[in-house]
């Protein structure tokens, strides 16, 4: 079974799908990176870059001119000013800014809050620096979050709250009632707050990207996390960012010169060069909201019922009318009979909550989504 399979290897669910489904005819719809190719400008500047500066190391922070476009994009987009010097850092990709910005603040016996569903790379980050995790359900089937059980949990140690919007895997977006529930919620207290905002461009249906830079009172004691492997679909490339205010990142700091000291340089230089330039970030977002609507109109003849996103590349399935099996049994009888690999949403639970949901990526070629839906529409 897939949770069998992924409790007795350690490894996420991304990763055990694509075991499964290797050398095999199965579409694999739990893929993480998209099909979709980066920008053939992107490339050329890497290549460029490659051939002029891979004997370099770049500063431990990250190349001045990529932290300068990162905060002229965040005052475009949120009206707040960064320095670059002292408040911009660039890192191994998000996954690596994360576990930097935890190790940075909890130590033994310190508290987390973390809402689940949960991306998986929260909690070991957590344990490994001796925090213990404190979880809280979103609103199913929304998957809001329950502010008022989040205040329930607070108390003298509790270090960090991990909020993350457009929220991996779900879609669910922060609104500016969020935005006040969190201040309000930390307002007082020594509690910092890590946001994982590395769908930020990928908001959907004329919805706004509520970032928490956007308020001021928790800008101060934030860190917001961010990827440009995400955006411009260079995944492999793995560089990322984290965002906060000078006091934050100098404790940031301190854990990323000996974790990483510096990151991939040519890569940062061909960044640098690209997003100094006019990106048409709407016009990434409409390729993707384009494919949504596409694998959410062939699957409206199925049995699914499919639940609203309003961000990311993810998209849920309620199959609740079609089988009363746990969404581990279900995914692999949907796999083994029906050649498409959905991920169970329980995996992303610390106690495997199962409210009968599949999830898949639609960051998949146009011709994969339609054969992956017209085998959906047969179970």
């Amino acid at each position: 079974m897939i949770k069998a399979k992924l409790g007795n290897s350690g490894k996420d669910i991304y990763t055990v799908i694509s075991e499964l489904v290797q050398d095999t005819d199965i579409i694999n719809l739990a893929k993480v990176s998209p099909d979709i190719p980066c920008s053939d400008k992107l490339l050329e500047l890497a290549s460029r870059y490659i051939k002029e500066k891979s004997t370099e190391y770049t500063h431990p922070d990250g190349l001045m001119k990529l932290r300068e476009a990162i905060t002229d994009n965040i005052q475009q987009k949120h009206g707040v000013t960064f320095n670059p010097e002292s408040e911009v850092t660039i890192t191994a990709g998000a996954t690596q800014a994360m576990y930097t910005a935890i190790s940075s603040f909890v130590n033994e016996g310190d508290e987390v809050v973390l809402f689940e569903p949960a991306f998986n790379s929260y909690v070991p980050a957590i344990e490994s620096n001796g925090g213990r995790p404190v979880f809280v359900q979103r609103k199913h089937p929304e998957y809001r979050i329950d502010w008022e059980a989040a205040q329930k949990v607070i108390n003298t140690r509790t270090k960090l709250i991990i909020v993350n919007t457009p929220h991996n895997p779900t879609g669910a977006v922060f609104n500016e009632e969020d935005i006040a529930q969190l201040r309000k919620i930390t307002n007082g207290t020594k509690i910092n707050v890590i946001s994982d905002e590395v769908f930020e461009h990928l908001v959907f249906d004329g919805t706004k990207h509520m970032s928490v830079l956007s308020n001021e009172q928790l800008a101060e004691r934030s860190i917001v996390i961010s990827s440009f492997g995400i955006t411009f679909n260079v995944a492999g490339w793995k560089i990322g960012y984290c965002v906060s205010s000078e006091k934050v990142m100098a404790q940031i700091r301190k854990k990323h010169r000996f974790q990483v000291n510096t990151v991939n340089t040519p890569l940062q230089y061909a960044l640098a060069d690209y997003i100094s330039n006019e990106v048409d970030y709407l016009a990434i977002k409409n390729e993707f909201e384009k494919k949504r609507d596409i694998i959410v109109n062939l699957l409206k003849s199925s049995r699914f019922e499919v639940v609203p996103t309003k961000g990311t590349f993810y998209q849920l399935l309620d199959y609740s009318n079609i089988s009363e099996e746990k969404d581990t049994d279900f995914a692999q009888r949907i796999m083994d009979e029906h050649g498409v690999a959905l991920f169970p949403l329980s995996v992303f639970y610390h106690d495997s909550v199962d409210h009968k949901m599949l999830g898949f990526s639609f960051a998949r070629d146009e011709e994969s989504l339609a054969k992956a839906a017209k085998r959906l529409q047969k179970i």
